[in-house]
């Protein structure tokens, strides 16, 4: 019976602090890398937010440091940190922690407003939405999407917390569930100036009623580049509702959140928006300082207490010509012959019409040519080799990649032939 009793009371101890640690991280608190609170929680995940090499040959990154119940972990140094360009690390390297980054966040907030929300769970999504948009800074920008079997915008991207948080307070709950829908109509309310993207998509149940699929709604996060943090209002764990949320936020970058009641919503929205504003600058300057246009891999390790992790970027070095001369003295004709990408703009519809676009350099491409496509911050879409020159507007899985500008670069050997650009439109 005494044993009974003292392991009653620890286990009632340990739920304690354990809770009490839960709710002081997702009040906003950063949790100190070497606290009782990180410690506990024994986890550790970096997230890489963006690359830029505009003051190259040095690189700038942003990366966040959290665990794995969407915290944010800070006071790091250049000690938990290492970083690999092309698998040669990198010294030395400069971190800056930014508890209030001022760079701004985008973020479009997805409230589910389907019947099951009626009563307490609406009004407490109301308020936790409310108090995500109080806790904006100046340079960020919210977006308001709501959806039960229809989606709609209740507010446009804006800075005016008044006329937001009025946008929030008029949602009221209707009918069926299509949470993909809702996605994608987030997902394309950003336009190309509008950077550090992010999805705040709150459920509490089962798509019912979307046109699209999953799978759409994830193609279209990740050709946007946006993270999404998702919340599972009271889901039964590890159902087929749970899991798909959990997949978009992980494949994404973003973190799966359980709300076990609307209560718990006000604290898990001022998790996410500390997360959003912290981050780290970690910065280098490359071992190949070459202007040679090329693609390259860098790789950031993160070391706290006995836990890593690790996330990849990639960044294209600018392009500068050889000054030699490239005409021949006597014949002076190029030495490479013209190159053109035809048609540009095309338009993959499968209308029948201009559906893809053709690589062509003279008559004839010669079979040492490798043709990447990347997107505009950099990410490798599409590699082409051994003569192939046709591109469909897919990525490398199959997936019908959105409208927008593409970036190629064609080369022969180590040697660049062209680069320029594809635009993508339906």
């Amino acid at each position: 019976m005494c044993k009974f009793i003292r392991f009653t009371l620890t286990l009632i101890v340990v739920t304690a602090i354990m809770k009490s640690c839960f709710m002081s991280s997702a009040a906003g608190s950063v949790l100190d890398s070497k606290s009782t609170e990180a410690t506990m929680l024994d986890s550790v995940r970096l997230t890489y937010n963006n690359i830029t090499a505009v003051s190259f040959p040095r690189i700038v990154s942003l990366v966040t440091v959290m665990n794995n119940a969407g915290f944010v972990i800070g006071k790091l140094d250049e000690n938990n940190f290492e970083v690999y360009e092309d698998n040669m690390r990198e010294l030395p390297i400069e971190v800056i922690e930014l508890p209030y980054d001022s760079i701004g966040i985008n973020v479009v907030l997805v409230i589910d407003r389907s019947r099951s929300m009626i009563g307490q769970p609406i009004e407490d999504a109301r308020n936790a939405a409310i108090t995500f948009v109080n806790l904006m800074q100046s340079q960020d920008q919210s977006a308001v999407v709501s959806f039960s079997q229809d989606v709609r915008t209740d507010h446009s991207f804006s800075n005016n917390k008044n006329s937001l948080i009025t946008a929030i307070s008029k949602i009221f709950e209707t009918d069926r569930t299509a949470v993909y829908d809702a996605v994608i109509h987030a997902v394309n309310l950003f336009t190309d100036d509008l950077k550090n993207r992010a999805i705040i998509l709150m459920t509490d149940g089962a798509d019912n009623s979307s046109k699209n699929t999953f799978q759409d709604a994830l193609a279209a996060c990740l050709s946007h580049e946006i993270r999404v943090f998702t919340i599972g209002l009271g889901l039964r764990t590890n159902s087929p509702e749970e899991i798909n949320l959990k997949e978009l936020a992980n494949t994404t970058g973003g973190i799966y959140y359980y709300s076990p009641s609307s209560s718990d919503l006000e604290e898990i929205y001022k998790a996410i928006s500390k997360l959003l504003h912290h981050r780290y600058q970690v910065s280098y300057t490359t071992h190949n300082p070459a202007k040679d246009g090329t693609l390259r891999h860098v790789r950031i390790e993160v070391f706290v207490n006995t836990n890593t992790s690790l996330d990849t970027a990639s960044y294209l070095a600018p392009f500068e010509p050889d000054t030699v001369d490239t005409l021949d003295p006597i014949d002076p004709e190029p030495v490479e012959p013209p190159f053109e990408v035809t048609p540009n703009p095309f338009t993959p519809n499968d209308d029948g019409f201009n559906d893809r676009t053709e690589f062509k350099k003279g008559d004839e491409a010669p079979i040492d040519w490798n043709i990447m496509i990347m997107d505009r911050s950099g990410r490798l879409i599409r590699t082409f080799s051994n003569g192939e020159r046709v591109w469909d507007g897919k990525d490398k899985s199959g997936q019908l990649m959105f409208p927008g500008v593409y970036l190629y670069i064609v080369s022969s050997g180590n040697r660049i032939i062209h680069r320029g650009t594809i635009q993508l439109i339906r």
